[in-house]
C-alpha cells in the first residue's frame, strides 16, 4: 500500500516555536525517507505552523528551516494591555457599575489587543501560495481547527477548515464539523489562535453556512490526531508543545499550603491542551499492539518536551522592565497575583512571545527531533518499554 503520511501539529500558544524547530529537522529527515507528510493538520499555534508549512512546502527540505525562521522574526503579538481600548473598558465597567453609565461603557472583549498579531500575520501569510501548493499535492489537505463561539448558551463545536482532498465528513467525535474551503484563509487562522480571555473572538465570515466568531481550535480539538486517522493516514508524526506522557502518580501530601490561582490554573490548560492528546496516543498504540486482530497498525513519530522544561525556559529570560511602559509588565503583575510558583511559569509560557524564548524553543525543538528520528517510528504507546 503507498504510504500517506500525516502530520499533528498540536497548539500551544507562544510555545510555536517549538514545533517550528522540530520541522526545520523533521522535514529534511522525512523526505529523504519517503515520508513527506501529506496530510497536515494543526490547531492554534500549530495551526499557523501547519499554514506555514504549507506555503513553504515548494522550498522543499528548506520548508521547515523557514517556518523557524518566520518565529525567529516574528516581532510582538500583542500591545501594552496598559494602554488598550479593552483595558479602558474594563476599568470604565468597573467604576460605573450598578449605574445608568455603565450601559454607555461596552464590554470588553478580551485582555489584549492583538492588533499587531494580525498586521505581522497579513505581511507573512500568503494564502495563494499555500493554494498552489495544495494544488500541486504538497501537502495534498490541509486543515486547521477552531471552535465556534454560540450567541446562545456555552456549549461550543469544533470545526476543521480543509483545505484539498477532504476528510470524512463525519469523524469519530460528533461536535466536530468538517468544512470544506477553497482557500486556506487567514481568518481561520486568527481564528484558530485566538486564546480565550486574552485575545479577542476573530469572525469567519465563509463559508456561509458556519460564519460567526471562533475562540482557539485548541479549547475543544488541541490536536486533531483522530482527524488525521480517519484520513486514512499509514504513518503519523505528532509535534506537541506540550509533555505527551502519562503524568507519574502523586506523592500524598499534607494540607500545608493551598495551591495558588496559576497552580490550579495552569493544571486545568494542561488537562484541556495535553491530557487529550495523551489519550489518543495511548489509544492508538493500544490498538497497533492489537493488530492480529484486524486492526491496520499505524506508526507514529511523536516529538514533544518534557513536563515544565518550557515553563522553566520562560521563567529564565522573562525580564521585563519595572515600568509600565513595557508590554509584558502588566502581563508580570498579573502573573504575580495569581501565583509564584511552577504553576505561574506554565502560564507564562503560554504568552511569552519573546524573541530569547523563540530562539531557545526552537533549539529545543531541533533537539527532540533528532532525538525522535534516532529513536524511530514506534508502535507501542509513550512512556512503554520499547
Amino acid at each position: 500500500m503507498q504510504e500517506r503520511v500525516g502530520l499533528v501539529l498540536a497548539g500551544a500558544a507562544a510555545r510555536g516555536p517549538y514545533q517550528a524547530g522540530a520541522l526545520s529537522v523533521l522535514v529534511p529527515a522525512l523526505r529523504a525517507a519517503g515520508h513527506e507528510p501529506v496530510v497536515i493538520l494543526g490547531t492554534s499555534s500549530g495551526a499557523i505552523n501547519a499554514a506555514l508549512l504549507a506555503q513553504f512546502a515548494d522550498t522543499g527540505d528548506e520548508a521547515g528551516a523557514h517556518v523557524a525562521d518566520v518565529w525567529a522574526r516574528f516581532g510582538p503579538v500583542f500591545t501594552n494591555p496598559l494602554y488598550t481600548a479593552s483595558t479602558l473598558r474594563l476599568l470604565g465597567r468597573t467604576l460605573v457599575a450598578g449605574t445608568p453609565a455603565e450601559e454607555l461603557v461596552g464590554p470588553a472583549a478580551a485582555l489584549l489587543d492583538t492588533a499587531p498579531l494580525h498586521r505581522r500575520a497579513a505581511e507573512l501569510f500568503d494564502g495563494g501560495r499555500v493554494a498552489g501548493n495544495v494544488a500541486a499535492g504538497r501537502p495534498r489537505t490541509l486543515a486547521v481547527a477552531a471552535t465556534t463561539c454560540p450567541t446562545g448558551g456555552a456549549a461550543a463545536r469544533s470545526r476543521l477548515f480543509v483545505h484539498g482532498e477532504p476528510l470524512p465528513a463525519e469523524l469519530t467525535d460528533p461536535a466536530v464539523d468538517v468544512v470544506p474551503v477553497a482557500t486556506m484563509s487567514i481568518e481561520y487562522l486568527l481564528a484558530s489562535a485566538a486564546i480565550p480571555v486574552l485575545f479577542p473572538p476573530e469572525y469567519v465570515s465563509e463559508p456561509a453556512d458556519v460564519r460567526g466568531w471562533y475562540v482557539d481550535g485548541g479549547v475543544r480539538l488541541n490536536a486533531p490526531l483522530g482527524a488525521a486517522l480517519a484520513a486514512g493516514v499509514t504513518r503519523v508524526v505528532v509535534v506537541s508543545g506540550h509533555s505527551a506522557a502519562v503524568p507519574p502518580r502523586p506523592e500524598p501530601v499534607d494540607p500545608g499550603t493551598r495551591p495558588d490561582m496559576a497552580a490550579s490554573t495552569a493544571v486545568s490548560l494542561r488537562a484541556v491542551l495535553a491530557d487529550a492528546l495523551t489519550d489518543d496516543l495511548q489509544a492508538l498504540g493500544r490498538r497497533n499492539r492489537e493488530a492480529e486482530r484486524g486492526y491496520r497498525t499505524v506508526p507514529y513519530l511523536l516529538v514533544a518536551p518534557e513536563d515544565g522544561v518550557l515553563a522553566r525556559i520562560a521563567a529564565e529570560v522573562f525580564r521585563p522592565s519595572i515600568l509600565p511602559p513595557d508590554a509584558f509588565w502588566a502581563i508580570g503583575r498579573i502573573l504575580d497575583v495569581l501565583g509564584d510558583g511552577p504553576g505561574r511559569d506554565e502560564l507564562l509560557s503560554l504568552v511569552l512571545f519573546d524573541p530569547e524564548y523563540a530562539e531557545q524553543q526552537l533549539t529545543l525543538g531541533r533537539v527532540h527531533a533528532q532525538q525522535a528520528l534516532a529513536a524511530g517510528w514506534r508502535l507501542d504507546p509513550p512512556g512503554a518499554p520499547r
